[in-house]
C-alpha cells in the first residue's frame, strides 16, 4: 500500500545526488563514449568548423565493427560455474543446486542482461544489471529468481564506501525508471499520481525529474542493513546460528535435557557473527509505493567495471575499452575529410592552352567536349608558337596515405584486436606467427571478459543466497544435469510419510559459488577439441577409446543423437575408469597357444579314460552276473560235484580280485595323469605371468 514518507524519500534522494556528484565524470564519459561510437563522431563544434571551410565532415568508424566483434565473442562463451558446499551434504543435493544456479544463471533472459552489462562496460567503461524476484506466470504462487538488463547504468547509483568491484557489499544501491503517467495511475492509482511534486533536484542530465508531464521517475532502491547473529559451535562439527539452533529437539536422557541432532551434542563454543538484511524500497516522489524484504545478504545491483583505476584520492575513474583509441579514430577522420576535401578542390581538366591555340570556332569546339573522338586532336598556332599540355590527373598526397595507414595500425595496437583476429589477411607468414598475434590481442581482451565473468559470478552468489528462501517448497522443476539432458528434477521432496528425510533439500545447507579458472565453456570446448585431435594425430586408432569425448566437444547446436552413437564404440569398463578415475581391473593374461595343446590333450585324454572305466566297470557287472549264475547252479548239482565247485569259487575268488586290481590300477593311472596336466598348465600360467610383469616393469621405468 503506498504511504508518504518525506524521511524515507529525502533519504533517498541524497544518496542519488551524493553518488552522482562523486560519478559525474565517468557519467558524462559514458555518455560521450556512447555516442563516439554508436552515434555520431563529430561534436557540434567541430561539425561548423569544418563547414565554415567548405569541407564536409565525414566519418569511418573503425571501433564500432571492434566492438561488435567483442560484443559477438562474449555472446559466444559462457563462463564455467561451479558449486562447492561449505560442509558434508549429500552429492544428488549438490548436483542440483549447481543446476538451478546456472539455470538462472545462463537462461536466455540472463544473457541478454550480460550482453547488455557488457556493452556498456567496453564501449561507456561500466555498465549494471539487476536480479529480482517475480511469480512463475499470473496463476502461480511460486516465485522464481530473474536477471534483467539495465540498458543504461547512468541511471543506476551505489554506495561510494562498497569496496568490492561488483558493489554489492555496499549499504545501498538502486536505479531509476522512466514510467509512463497513464501506466502509473493504473499501477498505484490517480491519486498518488497527482500527487507526485515537481522535483527541485535536476542535474545536467535530468536524472530526477518529477515534472514531465508525460513520465514519472521510480526508484527502485536497496538498503543494506546491519545485524548481529549469535553462532553455535556443536560438538559433532556442526556450526549453526540463533535460528537452526534453536530448532535443535531437546530430549531426555537419564533424567537430564540434552540437545539432540541425530546424535547427543553439547555446545562447543559461541561467538557473535555479524549479518545483513536488505530492504527493498520502491520510491516515487515522496511516497513509498511498495516496500519488502530481499532475499539475499548481498545488494541487487550488480556493477560491471571495465576496467577502473583509482587516484590518490580512492575515487574511482572508468575507462572504455577504446579510450586510447578514440584519438586515432578521430585523427582518421581528419584524414578522411582532408583527402575527400583534397579531391574536392582538384581541377579535372585535362590540358592547358593559351587562348591562341583554341581561337577559332571549330576548334573551340572540339576542345569544350572532351567527348569527341577523333584521329587528332587539333589546336590553333600561336605567334610564339606555344602549345597544348598535358595536364597530370590529381593525386592524393602521399604522406596522407602514409598517415592514414599509420593511424589503422595504431588503432590496432591501442585496442590488442588485429587483422588477424577478425578474419582478415595480415602481414603474418606462418601459422605461427597469426597465432602468437592472435594470443597477444586475446590476452588484451581478456580484462573485458574477464569483468564481465566476474559480475557473472557474483550474480550466482545472490542468486545462490536466495535459493533457500524463495525454493523452499515442494516442487518439480526443469533443469539440466550432468548428462547436459533438460529433465523434470523434483526439489524438496519427502522420502518417509514422516517428512524426517528430504531429498534435494535445498533449504540446508552453505555453498559457495565460484569462477572455474580458465578459458569459458566455449573455449574449454574449443581446446579440447584441438588437444583431442593432436592425439589422434598420433594415435588414430585410439578414437574407439575417446568417441564421446571427441563428440561432446564438436560445435554442433545439438549433437546428443551422435554422442550417444558414438558412445557405444567406447567400452564400458573405460567409461567408468574416466568417471571415477581408477583404471580398469586388469584383464586374466590370456594363455599362449602351448597351454591351449596342452588343455585340449587334457580333455581328450580326460574322455578317454572316463570311456576305459565305464567299459572296465561294465565287463565287471558281466562277469558278476556270470559268477552269480554258475554259483546258482553249482548250488543245485549234488553233493559229489561241492568240492570242484568250491575249486571253481576259488578260482572267480581270484579272477574277482584281478578284476578289482585292474579298475584300481585304471583309476590311478587317470589321477596321476590329471595330476600331472594340472602341472603343465601351471607352469605355464606362471611362464605368461612373468614375461606380462617384466613387460610392465619396463614400461614403468623412465629412460635413461
Amino acid at each position: 500500500m503506498p504511504r508518504k514518507d518525506l524521511k524515507v524519500a529525502q533519504k533517498v534522494r541524497e544518496r542519488i545526488k551524493k553518488w552522482d556528484d562523486n560519478w559525474k565524470f565517468n557519467r558524462t564519459q559514458y555518455n560521450e563514449y556512447q555516442d563516439f561510437i554508436m552515434g555520431d563522431m563529430w561534436t557540434d563544434e567541430e561539425s561548423r568548423l569544418f563547414e565554415r571551410y567548405n569541407k564536409l565532415p565525414l566519418t569511418f568508424n573503425k571501433l564500432s565493427p571492434l566492438a561488435n566483434y567483442l560484443i559477438g565473442e562474449q555472446r559466444q562463451n559462457t563462463p564455467a560455474l561451479e558449486v562447492v558446499p561449505d560442509e558434508s551434504a549429500p552429492l544428488e543435493a549438490v548436483e542440483v543446486r549447481e543446476a538451478i544456479i546456472k539455470s538462472i544463471a545462463f537462461d536466455s533472459h540472463s544473457k541478454v542482461a550480460y550482453q547488455y552489462a557488457f556493452q556498456s562496460a567496453i564501449i561507456g567503461g561500466y555498465g549494471a544489471f539487476g536480479i529480482r524476484t517475480e511469480y512463475e506466470n499470473e496463476y502461480s504462487f511460486d516465485q522464481r529468481i530473474v536477471v534483467y538488463p539495465i540498458k543504461n547504468p547512468t541511471r543506476c547509483y551505489w554506495d561510494v564506501s562498497a569496496e568490492s568491484p561488483c558493489k554489492t557489499d555496499g549499504m545501498y544501491a538502486g536505479y531509476r525508471t522512466r514510467v509512463s503517467r497513464t501506466k502509473f495511475r493504473e499501477m498505484y492509482g490517480e491519486r498518488i499520481e497527482r500527487m507526485i511534486p515537481s522535483s527541485s533536484y535536476e542535474d545536467d542530465t535530468n536524472l530526477m525529474s518529477f515534472d514531465d508531464e508525460e513520465t514519472i521517475t521510480v526508484i527502485e532502491d536497496y538498503e543494506r542493513s546491519y545485524d548481529r547473529v549469535k553462532m553455535y559451535e556443536l560438538s559433532n562439527g556442526k556450526t549453526m546460528d540463533q535460528k537452526l539452533f534453536d530448532e535443535l529437539q531437546v530430549v531426555e536422557v537419564d533424567g537430564e535435557e540434552v540437545l539432540w541432532d541425530d546424535e547427543i551434542v553439547t555446545v562447543v563454543n559461541t561467538r557473535t557473527a555479524h549479518r545483513y538484511k536488505v530492504t527493498h524500497r520502491k520510491v516515487a516522489g515522496d511516497y513509498v509505493l511498495e516496500k519488502n524484504d530481499f532475499p539475499s545478504e548481498q545488494l541487487p545491483i550488480v556493477f560491471v567495471d571495465q576496467n577502473s583505476y583509482y587516484d590518490k584520492n580512492g575515487k574511482q575513474f572508468c575507462r572504455p575499452f577504446f579510450k586510447d583509441a578514440r584519438d586515432s579514430q578521430k585523427y582518421l577522420n581528419y584524414l578522411g575529410t582532408q583527402s575527400a576535401y583534397m579531391m574536392k578542390i582538384s581541377r579535372y581538366d585535362q590540358f592547358i592552352a593559351s587562348k591562341q591555340n583554341v581561337k577559332s570556332a571549330d576548334t573551340q569546339a572540339i576542345w569544350r567536349d572532351p567527348s569527341t573522338v577523333q584521329g587528332a586532336l587539333f589546336y590553333d598556332e600561336s605567334p610564339n608558337g606555344n602549345k597544348p599540355e598535358r595536364l597530370v590527373p590529381p593525386e592524393l598526397s602521399q604522406s596522407l596515405l602514409t598517415q592514414y595507414e599509420r593511424t589503422l595500425r595504431d588503432i590496432q595496437s591501442s585496442t590488442g584486436i588485429y587483422d588477424t583476429q577478425i578474419g582478415q589477411q595480415g602481414n603474418e607468414m606462418s601459422g605461427a606467427a597469426v597465432d602468437a598475434r592472435t594470443r597477444r590481442g586475446a590476452n588484451n581482451t581478456y580484462v573485458a571478459y574477464d569483468s564481465i565473468n566476474r559480475a557473472i559470478c557474483a550474480a550466482g552468489c545472490i542468486i545462490e543466497e536466495m535459493i533457500p528462501a524463495l525454493y523452499d517448497a515442494e516442487r518439480i522443476l526443469m533443469i539440466e544435469l550432468s548428462d547436459k539432458i533438460v529433465q523434470p528434477v523434483p526439489i524438496n521432496q519427502p522420502v518417509d510419510e514422516y517428512g524426517t528425510q528430504i531429498r534435494n533439500d535445498m533449504t540446508k545447507g552453505r555453498y559457495k559459488v565460484r569462477l572455474r579458472p580458465g578459458p569459458s565453456y566455449e573455449g574449454q570446448k574449443t581446446v579440447a577439441l584441438e588437444s583431442l585431435q593432436m592425439v589422434l594425430q598420433s594415435n588414430p586408432g585410439l578414437f574407439n577409446m575417446i568417441a564421446d569425448l571427441y563428440c561432446e566437444n564438436l560445435p554442433l547446436a545439438n549433437n546428443i543423437e551422435l554422442r550417444n552413437r558414438l558412445k557405444t564404440l567406447v567400452p564400458p569398463e573405460i567409461i567408468e575408469a574416466g568417471k571415477t578415475g581408477k583404471s580398469p581391473p586388469p584383464q586374466p593374461p590370456q594363455p599362449n597357444p602351448e597351454v591351449m595343446l596342452k588343455m585340449q590333450e587334457m580333455q581328450l585324454k580326460e574322455q578317454q579314460l572316463q570311456l576305459e572305466m565305464k567299459k572296465a566297470e561294465q565287463s565287471a557287472a558281466e562277469k558278476m552276473a556270470e559268477l552269480n549264475m554258475k554259483q546258482r547252479e553249482l548250488e543245485s548239482r549234488q553233493d559229489h560235484d561241492r568240492q570242484r565247485v568250491a575249486m571253481e569259487w576259488q578260482q572267480i575268488e581270484a579272477q574277482k580280485l584281478e578284476a578289482a586290481a585292474n579298475l584300481e590300477e585304471q583309476v590311478m593311472r587317470y589321477k596321476a595323469e590329471m595330476e600331472r596336466i594340472g602341472a603343465d598348465v601351471d607352469i605355464a600360467h606362471a611362464n605368461n605371468l612373468s614375461r606380462l610383469l617384466i613387460h610392465a616393469d619396463k614400461q614403468s621405468k623412465p629412460p635413461t
